[in-house]
Parts: C-alpha cells; sequence; structure tokens
C-alpha cells in the first residue's frame, strides 16, 4: 500500500506540473516568447532526485507545501526564490542535513550551544527508494538557549527522535521518508526553529557579530537600516533567502569592483568611480589568512561632492558579506554602510537590495512584457478557494 501510495504521488505530482508546462510553452508560442525565464522552464531545467516525492498543496512544485512556505516565510508561488535553478525545498532539506550533521553530541557541547543526542539501536531500516541501511534510532536536537528541542512528543513521524532513515531523506533533498519503521513527513517549522535556520545560507566566518541593535537579524543594525531606507522588520525584504546584510555587502563588492578608475578629481566624470590608493604591503585577514594589498579605494560620487575610502581588506569582506571587518593593520571595524549605499547610489541594478518592481512585473526584471503573461498564463483557472480546483487531490 505504501508503494502504490507513493506512485500515486508521483503521478499526481507529473500531471499537475505537466498541465503547468502545458499552459505556458502554449501562451508562449502564442505570444512569439524569446527567451524569457519561466517557473515550467527552470523546473525543466532541474534533474530531481528519486528520494523527491511530490507533495500535496504545493502550488509551485517546489517540494514544501504551501502551508509549510507561509509558516517558515517562504513564498509559495515562486518555487526557486534564490534563483540558483534548485527548487526551494530540496535546497532547504539538504541545507538542514548538512547543519544537523555538524552539530556536537551533547557530551562534546558547549553550555548554552544546540546539541544532538543519539539513539543507536539494535536494528536496521530500508529506504524504500534507494535501499539503503540506516539505523533504526536517530537524534534528538536540543536548543538549550531557545528551551525548544526536536521532535516535539506528539510528532507522527516518531516523539523521540529525528530518524537517521529522515535524515538520509534530507540529504537527497526531501523531508518525507518511507521505510520499515519510519513513513511521514519531518516538521520543518520545528525543526528549523530549533536549529535556528531561517534561510538556506552557509554560515560565513567572515560575517562578525555587529555591534548594536539589529531587530530582525539581518546583519544590518537598526540605526544602518534607518539610515539607509531598507526594511527595519524584514530580514529579507526581497524574499531571495539571504539574510538584507549579507547581500547588499556582496552587491556592494560587485559594485565597486566594476567602477571604472581615475585619477583624483577627474574632470568631466559624472558617475560614480574609484581612485586607487595601494601602498607596498600587504594586510591579512584575521579570519582566513588572505592578504590584500595595504592601500584603499577612495569611492567617490562627483554628482553628489561625496567620497569614502575603503580599505581592501574591507572589500575582502564584503565578497564574503559583511560590512564588518579584521586585518592586521586596519585591526576591527565596519564600514560606514548609509554613506557608501548613497555614494554607489544603490540599487544599481534590477535585483539590488532595494530595487522596487512595477505590478505587473511578475518575474521581477524590471519590465513589464509577454514574459510577465507567461508567468499569469501559467496560473490561469488555478485557485485558492479551499477544497476547490487542483488542492482537492
Amino acid at each position: 500500500m505504501r508503494r502504490l501510495r507513493r506512485a500515486h504521488q508521483r503521478h499526481a505530482g507529473k500531471n499537475r506540473r505537466f498541465r503547468q508546462r502545458a499552459i505556458a510553452a502554449g501562451t508562449a508560442a502564442a505570444i512569439t516568447l524569446g527567451t524569457g525565464a519561466t517557473l515550467n522552464k527552470a523546473l525543466a531545467e532541474y534533474k530531481p532526485d528519486e528520494h523527491q516525492l511530490s507533495v500535496s498543496h504545493d502550488a509551485d512544485s517546489d517540494l514544501l507545501a504551501n502551508a509549510e512556505e507561509t509558516a517558515i516565510g517562504y513564498r509559495p508561488f515562486n518555487h526557486d526564490q534564490n534563483r540558483n535553478k534548485i527548487p526551494d525545498g530540496a535546497e532547504l532539506a539538504k541545507h538542514c542535513a548538512k547543519l544537523i550533521e555538524s552539530l556536537p553530541l551533547k557530551h562534546h557541547a558547549e553550555p548554552n550551544e544546540t546539541h544532538k543526542v543519539e539513539h543507536l539501536l539494535y536494528g536496521l531500516e530500508l529506504c524504500d527508494v534507494c535501499g539503503e541501511k540506516t539505523n533504526m534510532g536517530g537524534y534528538t536536537i536540543i536548543n538549550p538557549k531557545l528551551g525548544l528541542q526536536y521532535p516535539d512528543p506528539n510528532d507522527p513521524l516518531d516523539g523521540t527522535f529525528l530518524p537517521d532513515l529522515a535524515l538520509h531523506y534530507m540529504t537527497h533533498g526531501s523531508f518525507d521518508c518511507h521505510g520499515d519503521e519510519h513513513s511521514g513527513r519531518v516538521d520543518i517549522a520545528r525543526l528549523l526553529r530549533v536549529i535556528e535556520l531561517r534561510y538556506p545560507c552557509d554560515p560565513n566566518e567572515h560575517q562578525l557579530p555587529l555591534e548594536g541593535g539589529d531587530l530582525d537579524g539581518d546583519s544590518l543594525t537598526d540605526h544602518e537600516e534607518l539610515a539607509a531606507g531598507y526594511d527595519l522588520y524584514d530580514a529579507d525584504q526581497n524574499s531571495n533567502l539571504t539574510p538584507d546584510g549579507v547581500e547588499l555587502a556582496r552587491q556592494c563588492a560587485e559594485v565597486i569592483e566594476a567602477l571604472p578608475v581615475h585619477e583624483p578629481n577627474a574632470p568631466g566624470v559624472n558617475e560614480p568611480y574609484k581612485v586607487q590608493f595601494w601602498q607596498r604591503g600587504l594586510e591579512y585577514c584575521d579570519i582566513c589568512g588572505t592578504t590584500r594589498n595595504m592601500g584603499y579605494w577612495q569611492i567617490v560620487n562627483p554628482n553628489l561632492s561625496l567620497s569614502i575610502e575603503v580599505p581592501d581588506i574591507v572589500c575582502h569582506y564584503m565578497e564574503h558579506g559583511s560590512f564588518s571587518y579584521a586585518g592586521d593593520l586596519h585591526k576591527k571595524g565596519r564600514i560606514d554602510v548609509a554613506l557608501l549605499v548613497e555614494i554607489l547610489q544603490m540599487p544599481r541594478r534590477c535585483g539590488d537590495l532595494g530595487t522596487i518592481y512595477l505590478p505587473g512585473d511578475l518575474n521581477e526584471d524590471c519590465r513589464v512584457n509577454f514574459a510577465d503573461i507567461a508567468e499569469f498564463a501559467g496560473r490561469w483557472l488555478e485557485c485558492t478557494e479551499p477544497k476547490e480546483g487542483e488542492y482537492t487531490e
């Protein structure tokens, strides 16, 4: 019966995705759509794993149910929010598995450090998909700082531990698991809270702790967000699954890298540019030991009559998503984020943090054209009315 149920799920998922592809493809042909990227094209390029079974009530086919996406702050109608061509659910499952694997066992954990307790049982459990053997036990994950643990005692998958089988499926990009002893789905919202993971982004040691309030935990202080005009209450205001501070730092580094180099007070220049003030020596990054020049760039905006000095070591840290820095010459510090953003006139490109999209710009490419009509047609006649349409499988 279990295998028949999964076969039905796969069949239902294929039929749903086929209908979406057919509608979008027909619309694209009718309006002679060029190379506009759509949800269906991205799905066609993705090569799923057999462990990634279809999920009921999953409007965007990203392996996360609509209710699950709402609970964890994802977008139910965008299957690939960070645009890396991997469905959000598959990516999130793999990140969770990787983080859980790295957690220390209880006797190795520091005080108040999130850790796991191993439950080894005498027996093996077979994966229904690939036949791999896992222990019948698993791990209890404890976050003493928050006073939370996973799983909840009433969890239908297992009230004592997260099964090894579930971790096996998560490494393959699925929160579902099916085996000899365990069959069901991980409580995603609770798991993310316990391991304190909100976005599928790898931690980076260059992203140094902030000094000052950070209400939304996006690596921008409240003062910086107020001064620069960003959302003080939303850690991911453009919903691309990257904390705003990390994203903005990387974008500023890319913009600085692309700026033209001129001499000081260059005549006839009306756009931002940079002036090189190199020194004969190297500076070491305190985190990774990378060497950068001891000098700095002067970033100039002639229209605003503003400039700022950006040491080369700071560019290194911004490339890693941090406005804070630590080097053997410039020591620890943080660049003036609001002034840098003003001088660079961020956002400079479509997609930069703070980009404003027109109401009809469904694919967020800063243009309203036939590609947006294809996105609209791909959802034609779908509904979110409870117990109606596609949501009554």
